[in-house]
């Protein structure tokens, strides 16, 4: 499975490069915002920095949902815990009674 990764990973750059190797001598504008501009910036360099927020943003909300689930997990240890408690309590309690009603 981690050489179908890496091997995926491989192929992924390499079209990357491919692409970018195409569109390296065209020029694009941006338009920001109204009236705000940046003129002439390199389509490959747009290219990229799109690709990095992009794995950057996917990273980011894939750890706020593992912080989430942590988090989860933990809560249900707790309860889990409290709760393996209360049915010893609940088993031991009904020991001791079956104990005092044998002795009368």
């Amino acid at each position: 499975m981690r050489l179908l990764k890496i091997l995926l990973g491989l192929l992924i750059v390499l079209g990357l490069a491919f692409f970018l190797s195409n569109n390296s001598s065209q020029y694009v504008t941006i338009w920001l915002f109204p009236g705000t501009e940046l003129p002439d910036i390199n389509l490959a360099h747009v290219l990229v920095v799109t690709l990095a927020l992009g794995i950057l943003l996917g990273f980011a909300i894939g750890l706020i949902q593992i912080m989430t689930q942590h988090t989860e997990v933990r809560q249900q240890g707790r309860q889990l815990k409290k709760l393996r408690t209360e049915l010893n309590n609940l088993r031991h309690s009904a020991l001791n009674e079956e104990i005092f009603e044998g002795e009368q």
